[in-house]
């Protein structure tokens, strides 16, 4: 099974047989070499599904599955439900990665959850010990406050985050890589932790995204790790799908 995870800046690409993940690969939205090359060396397959946040992205990637694949792309939320109770105030706005995050680690933990995701913006989501989602919080993700940062202001650059970012900064390049850097940090241990005391101490806390193994070191008390969360919701939603859930 191909499952593809369409995100506002990457797309995600994992190949499960059964039910592990065989291989997985991200890469820009923008870039249908890569993703051509991807679906070119696809085996076999049972199914092609997505999970996807940004329509014109999941056009041209269902577009280029039929003619490459020679199937259909079914869309989670669209072609096949995703099977989570969703009980906050409009179930029909809440992105299908947060449904599918939430889903996946309810399936791991079997107790209640919180789920942070980490890519052009942060999702901090939690999910009851009756696995039923209940919404959370959004905010910017670190390039997303980057580029507004220097669209916004007249003299503030455009920067790559280093690998290495002290919390002071003797420049205005190293100011904003620590300001953003170590302010994701911040709010994220911050709100989890309000959130523990509100939903129980003993949630599970897992991290995912395209900036998960970048900030993981940073975050020790986020227990579980998983890059590749989202295409594991998207493996349990198919398969509950085709048996009749």
């Amino acid at each position: 099974m191909l499952a593809i995870n369409i995100g506002n800046t990457n797309i995600q690409c994992g190949i499960f047989d059964k039910k592990s993940l065989a291989r997985s690969e991200r890469f820009p939205c923008e870039n249908g070499e890569r993703l051509r090359d991807f679906l070119i060396s696809c085996p076999p397959l049972e199914a092609a599904v997505a999970g996807s946040v940004n329509d014109a992205a999941c056009e041209r990637v269902a577009e280029a599955a039929s003619h490459i694949l020679k199937t259909g792309l079914l869309v989670a939320g669209r072609d096949f439900k995703i099977p989570i109770v969703n009980r906050t105030r409009f179930p029909e706005k809440v992105g299908a990665d947060r449904l599918l995050n939430g889903l996946a680690a309810y399936e791991r933990a079997k107790r209640a959850c919180i789920v942070i995701d980490i890519g052009t913006a942060v999702t901090i989501d939690v999910v009851n010990a009756n696995g039923h989602f209940l919404g959370g919080v959004i905010m910017p993700g670190p390039a997303t406050a980057i580029a507004a940062l220097h669209s916004r202001t007249s003299a503030l650059p455009e920067i790559s985050l280093p690998f290495d970012i002290p919390v002071f900064g003797r420049d205005t390049e190293g100011a904003i890589a620590s300001g953003v850097f170590w302010g994701t940090v911040g709010a994220v241990e911050k709100i989890v932790g309000m959130l523990k005391k509100e939903f129980g101490e003993d949630s599970a806390t897992f991290l995912t995204g395209g900036g998960a193994e970048r900030f993981a070191k940073e975050l020790p008390g986020i227990k579980h790790i998983v890059s590749e969360l989202t295409l594991e919701g998207l493996r349990l939603a198919y398969v509950a799908h085709q048996q009749g859930e």
